[in-house]
């Protein structure tokens, strides 16, 4: 009967791991394209300083949603325990619990919005394409329409969207979200070629987020009809949402760092624009890798909870090498081609100039320095270990700030576009030093593996990435005049780095290939 159980959970853990990447494959790739598409309709009927405010805005938003990050992790970390016990008392006390401190973290969002919608006016003027300046009252009503969806998303979604990654069903978060995507891209599309007004424009745009509870709320009915959100609350569970919080807040704080310290020492919004442009094409190649990542630390969290130390270790060790891999591959292409697809995309954006070649290859090597840790990142959260880490976290945030800051006004000395390659060597230098403060805590800790694994995992993907795109960016091999060219350039580019990237996993990592071959084989097999 054991044996029979055992094999039942991995039977399941499987089947949704399936529907879980397939289905964030789905939406990732979907956010990607949809990524491209507002942006530069942002430029072509508003101007690159009002495409600059929206992603100006939009970081700073983004942070202020991290409101109830830590309220996330500490809830999905306490539902593991009573879902795999079926305690359905026990899930609806936490779930009540988090409704309610979500409505709580709801509301210091909108206050933050209204802070930052009269503060920001202030800061940074904005022209619109015709040459004019955007009026007081027009920035404050922007940014507060851009903020309605994360207010509706607290109040509505938040709830659902742990306990179905808690219960590894992120599959049904990615449908509902790439409904809601797919439809507010829809309407921004169609309200932009009416030349509608932009503060309209941002306000459907955030309604169409309504979606997302409406979906999930159905499938929560359906899918746990014993959870009752308004049971009487276990607020003892939520015991560990400030480490959890802070956790969250100064890890995120990096992934916003550069675009906030652009817009306070630029105070340019056509600067903002073109980092921002940049920034895209990373972000959006981090939408692929979290296909590998999207409830990831929740199936590691029930190993942990079921103390199966060595399977989780061979998980771990299997995550890491792919999760590497697949870094080397998507950001060694990404330092090849990053500057030639933004001067293809903003082709016929006059008011601001996107050939930036140091910026392209700084925004990529931020991206490697903080992937090369994203492994060691999520299994803090799928431990717990989160006032264990808080030091590490406080350390990483004053290096950004003093380090972005410091090299930030040193390079505006010389131009915006050096201010910003200033800001973004002071976040890498950051993301360096929490590297080596993960690689002494996590595997101590949490794997209980050598830290010699994964430091030369990280110095090997650094290497190949440099073979990889080292002689392209030296010698500047590649002439590139359109889209048909970039893309039959680029397929062939990632065949190689991928070959490069086998190759090294093959010789140093042959055991890690195996069983990642084997896994494949496994789900292609047993997914269905």
């Amino acid at each position: 009967m054991k044996d029979t159980a055992l094999n039942y959970r991995n039977n399941t853990r499987t089947s949704r791991f399936v529907q879980n990447t397939v289905f964030t494959a789905a939406y990732q790739l979907t956010a990607m394209l949809m990524g491209f598409v507002t942006p530069r309709l942002m430029m072509l009927f508003y101007g690159s300083q009002v495409n600059g405010l929206i992603v100006s805005a939009n970081e700073f938003l983004t942070y202020f949603r991290l409101v109830e990050a830590g309220l996330a992790a500490a809830v999905v970390y306490s539902l593991y325990k009573p879902l795999a016990d079926k305690d359905y008392d026990a899930v609806s006390a936490i779930v009540s619990a988090a409704r309610q401190f979500y409505n709580i973290a709801g509301w210091m969002f909108v206050g933050l919005t209204l802070i930052l919608a009269v503060a920001y006016p202030l800061i940074v003027p904005v022209e619109t394409i015709n040459g004019n300046l955007m009026d007081y009252l027009s920035v404050f009503l922007l940014i507060c329409a851009m903020g309605m969806s994360g207010a509706l998303e607290f109040f509505t979604l938040s709830r659902y969207r742990v306990l179905l990654t808690a219960d590894q069903r992120t599959f049904m978060i990615s449908l509902a979200s790439m409904s809601s995507l797919l439809l507010q891209t829809a309407v921004i599309v169609v309200l932009a070629y009416m030349k509608s007004n932009i503060i309209l424009l941002r306000l459907a745009a955030s309604l169409t987020i309504v979606i997302r509870p409406l979906i999930l709320n159905g499938y929560v009915r359906k899918a746990y009809p014993q959870v009752n959100a308004f049971a009487k609350p276990n607020k003892a569970a939520m015991a560990r949402r400030w480490d959890a919080m802070y956790q969250q807040f100064t890890t995120a704080f990096h992934q916003s760092a550069a675009i906030m310290l652009t817009t306070l020492i630029t105070r340019d919004a056509s600067m903002i624009s073109v980092y921002g442009t940049y920034n895209m094409v990373t972000v959006g190649l981090w939408g692929i890798l979290k296909m590998t990542t999207t409830g990831i630390y929740s199936g590691f969290g029930d190993l942990i909870i079921r103390e199966q130390t060595e399977k989780f270790q061979k998980a771990y060790r299997d995550f890491e090498f792919l999760y590497l891999a697949l870094t080397t591959v998507l950001f060694s292409v990404a330092a090849i081609m990053i500057v030639p697809f933004v001067v293809l995309y903003t082709d016929k954006i006059t008011d601001a100039n996107y050939s930036a070649p140091l910026i392209g290859v700084m925004v990529v090597l931020e991206a490697i320095t903080d992937h090369g840790k994203m492994p060691m990142d999520l299994m803090i959260t799928a431990s717990g270990k989160f006032k264990e880490t808080r030091h590490q976290c406080t350390a990483q945030v004053v290096a950004a700030l003093a380090l972005g800051c410091a090299l930030g006004f040193w390079g505006l000395q010389t131009s915006m576009t050096m201010a910003i390659v200033g800001i973004l060597a002071g976040i890498i230098l950051s993301n360096i030093l929490r590297t080596v403060l993960q690689l002494w805590f996590v595997p101590k800790y949490i794997t209980h593996l050598p830290w010699q694994w994964t430091l030369k995992r990280i110095l090997r993907m650094i290497l190949q990435v440099t073979l990889i795109a080292g002689p392209f960016l030296a010698f500047n091999l590649l002439n590139i005049n359109g889209f048909f060219k970039w893309i039959t350039l680029a397929v062939p580019l990632c065949v190689y780095a991928l070959a490069i990237t086998l190759g090294f996993g093959w010789i140093f990592e042959r055991e890690s290939v195996r069983s990642l071959a084997g896994r494949a084989k496994f789900l292609f097999q047993h997914g269905k």
